[in-house]
Parts: structure tokens; C-alpha cells; sequence
């Protein structure tokens, strides 16, 4: 695609591409009610009159020439007119603008559904790697249609808490009245919505699976031009991972502050109170003397104050049978413990600990030489990590490299050629020269 400059491009169709509010709702009532069907000037013009209406604009005096204007105005991106039935219907691009609204709107949080797309993704990509199929095949048919769904979900999360947040300030602003109920209700909203996301997390777990299939792909001999794809997928899973985590984190900072609110509500509207009933006694009461000393005679709706008990009430000390009968003895189960198994176990937990040390260790080995030298040829030291740790060590340490310098790219340049090399003792191995420079 040739290069253009979208600013400049959008500064002069803004106002064709994007409508203005009402012009914005004339188009999602007139997509209400019609969808993709034909429609006649007198129904826009009557979307348009109950628009206005509703916006507090009406103005009848000058509502032929507006109406025109309108209508026009539409036409240029978002509607087309058939001349001859003297009808109307949405272009593509007015349709997709209403059912982007639409379905942002009535699109729901589904973890289950997005289960079932990662599972989908995971099963493909798998067939796809097995039967050898073209990777870049799987991008388009799978992952790049799943992906704005996926997206989509997170961001109706994160919608939620806005919207719990705008009710917080409108609730704050309104004043006394039933404000600790719409608090506690907002409050008991955020865990849920808390809770969505944990589910949510969960169902993105297979997202790791998928990685962990991306990596065989870098352990086999394919096209380089398969890399930035790669790197696409996992740099997706990974910032969905992480504005999860943000939504979660969002929450946690948002809770704390409606609850020291609803503490300090709670007492100043009980000092409030205190003050209020004190006021109303110094003003009500009466002093009176009768005979012997003054006595104060509260209002008549309030009983007699009681200093203490003129009764002494007697100490009953309740002990609940359980604390004092006889207890049976419980049965201890005896756990059985598999050798074999867990020595299994304790094996497989040693390897991958000590892959994990290794893979670490040679990739602060690779960045060490980057800062000192401010360019490295990797291919030597790939040789060099399959003849000490293996080739399975030296493509998780080239994946891990190269994954660090993607999410660094502003420090580290990755440069990599279409020519394989190898060495004469390793006749089956080869890999593409592969620069890394410090930017």
C-alpha cells in the first residue's frame, strides 16, 4: 500500500467521515428501524424532527431548509438515493458505522465464548504444524478474525469500570440521600467485574499454549518472513495478559476509596446527627425546680435518660455442651506416597529448572556482549550454545533473544538476512545470519 499521510488525509474528509452528534443519532435511529431496507424522505425526515425534538433544538421555522441540509449531507458518505423509486439505503460504509455502534453496545462479557475461541486457535494451529499447511494461511483464516473479538472483551471489562466510576462522581454529586446504598451497590459491581476478569485471565491461559507451539515453529527450518507474524501473536497474548492485569489492578485502587468514603460519610452524618439532636435538646428542654434541686424536663417526645440500671442484672455465663462433653477420637488418613512417581516428578521439575538457569544464563551472556561491543553476530554464538547445552537450549535461548529485543526495540535492532549458515559438524542444523545492534 502506498504510503499517505493520514493526518493530512483525514483533516480534509473529517467532517464527511465522521458525523456530528445529531446527524450521528439521525443515523442510528434511521439503522433501527430499517437496518439494510429501503427507506423514503419522509422517514428521514421524521427521525430528523424527533431527533431535534429530543436534543431540545426544534426549530420549525427553518425546518424544510434544515431537513435538505441534512439529508445532503448524509449522502455524501452514508446514504445512498435510488432516483427512480425516490428511495433511500445505507452505503457500506454508513452500515458498518452503525453496527460498529451496535454491536459495541450490545456485546456482552463472555469468558465462555472466548474459551472456546483460544481452543479453536490452539486446535488449528496445531493442525497447521502437523500437516505442514502455510503458517501465514493460519494468520488470515484464524487468528486475524478471532483477534478483534478477543480484544473486544477486555475492553467491555474496562468499559465496565468506567462506567462504575461515572456513577461513583454522579452519585457523589447528587448529595445525601440514598448515596451509601448506590455506593455499596457500586462497590459489590467492581467485584464482580473483579471476578469477570479472573475468569477471563483463566480463559486466556491457553494462550500460552499457543506460544509454546509458536516456539516449535522456530525450531524448524521456515521462511524468516514467518517471524513478524509470530511475534504479532505473542505480543497480542502478552498485552492482553497485561491490560487484564490493569483492569484488575484498576479495581483494587478504586474499592479502598469508595469504602474511606462510605467510613467518612458515615461519620460525619453521625456527627451530624449528634450535633442535631444536641441542638434540638438545649433548644426544646426546660428546667424546672420543683422540690430540692433543678431538674431538666426533656421535649415530650423523648423518654426519660437512664444514667445506669438501678437494677443490678445477674451474670449468666453460657457454656455450649460441645466444650464440655466427651470428644472422639478422629481417624488420621494415612497418605501413600508413589516413590517412583515422584522421584519422576522431581526429575522432570530439576530439568526444566535447569533449561530455564541455562536459557537465562546465555541470554545475559548475549545482551553482555551487545553492551559491550554495540553489535554481535549471533550465529557463532548459536553454534556455540548447541556444542555446550544442546540444540533444544539454543533455540529457546535465539526465541527468548529475540522476544527480549522485540519488547525493547527501542534499545536493541534485530537484523536477519535470508542466507542460512552452518557449520561442517553440524551438517543438519543451519540458521539465517542474524545481526544484534544497540541502538
Amino acid at each position: 500500500m502506498e504510503n499517505i499521510n493520514l493526518y493530512r488525509e483525514a483533516k480534509e474528509h473529517y467532517e464527511k467521515l465522521i458525523p456530528d452528534k445529531n446527524d450521528g443519532l439521525i443515523l442510528i435511529s434511521l439503522y433501527g428501524k430499517y437496518h439494510d431496507r429501503d427507506f423514503t424522505e419522509e422517514n428521514i425526515i421524521s427521525v430528523i424532527n424527533k431527533v431535534f425534538k429530543d436534543q431540545g433544538a426544534d426549530t420549525s421555522r427553518t425546518e424544510y431548509n434544515r431537513n435538505n441540509v441534512i439529508i445532503l449531507r448524509l449522502q455524501e458518505s452514508f446514504l445512498w438515493r435510488n432516483h427512480g423509486r425516490r428511495t433511500y439505503q445505507f452505503k457500506k460504509y454508513g452500515l458498518e458505522f452503525c453496527q460498529n455502534i451496535e454491536k459495541r453496545l450490545i456485546d456482552k462479557y463472555n469468558p465462555a465464548k472466548i474459551k472456546r475461541f483460544f481452543n479453536d486457535l490452539h486446535q488449528t494451529l496445531a493442525n497447521c504444524i502437523e500437516e505442514n499447511k502455510d503458517f501465514n494461511e493460519w494468520i488470515e483464516d484464524h487468528f486475524d478474525v478471532r483477534m478483534p473479538e478477543l480484544a473486544l472483551q477486555i475492553e467491555i471489562l474496562d468499559q465496565q469500570v468506567n462506567d462504575s466510576v461515572s456513577d461513583f462522581k454522579v452519585s457523589f454529586k447528587a448529595g445525601e440521600g440514598n448515596i451509601i446504598h448506590v455506593l455499596q451497590e457500586i462497590e459489590t459491581r467492581l467485584e464482580i467485574i473483579k471476578e469477570q476478569s479472573s475468569e477471563l485471565k483463566n480463559a486466556f491461559q491457553i494462550s500460552y499454549d499457543i506460544d509454546e507451539l509458536l516456539t516449535t515453529l522456530l525450531e524448524t527450518h521456515q521462511d524468516y518472513n514467518q517471524l513478524n507474524n509470530i511475534h504479532r501473536v505473542q505480543d497480542f497474548h502478552e498485552s492482553c495478559r497485561s491490560q487484564l492485569e490493569q483492569v484488575s489492578k484498576r479495581i483494587e485502587k478504586i474499592k479502598p476509596r469508595i469504602r474511606e468514603f462510605i467510613y467518612d460519610f458515615n461519620k460525619q452524618d453521625f456527627d451530624r446527627k449528634t450535633n442535631k439532636f444536641i441542638a434540638y435538646l438545649l433548644e426544646k428542654s426546660q428546667v424546672r425546680k420543683e422540690t430540692g434541686p433543678k431538674k431538666i424536663c426533656l421535649p415530650p417526645n423523648i423518654g426519660e435518660l437512664r444514667a445506669r440500671s438501678v437494677h443490678d442484672s445477674p451474670i449468666l455465663t453460657v457454656v455450649p455442651i460441645r466444650n464440655i462433653s466427651r470428644k472422639e477420637a478422629i481417624t488420621v488418613t494415612q497418605r501413600l506416597v508413589d516413590p517412583v512417581r515422584s522421584q519422576k516428578l522431581m526429575g522432570k521439575v530439576l530439568a526444566w529448572k535447569k533449561d530455564r538457569e541455562l536459557i537465562k544464563n546465555w541470554t545475559a551472556k548475549v545482551f553482555y556482549e551487545i553492551e559491550e561491543k554495540k553489535e554481535v553476530h549471533f550465529t557463532p554464538i548459536f553454534f556455540n550454545i548447541v556444542d555446550t547445552d544442546g540444540f533444544a537450549i539454543a533455540v529457546k535461548t535465539s526465541h527468548n533473544v529475540l522476544r527480549t529485543c522485540a519488547r525493547l526495540k527501542q534499545m536493541y535492532r534485530v537484523i536477519i538476512t535470508g542466507q542460512q549458515t552452518g557449520v561442517p559438524h553440524h551438517k543438519n542444523i543451519s540458521i539465517w545470519q542474524m545481526t544484534l545492534q544497540k541502538k
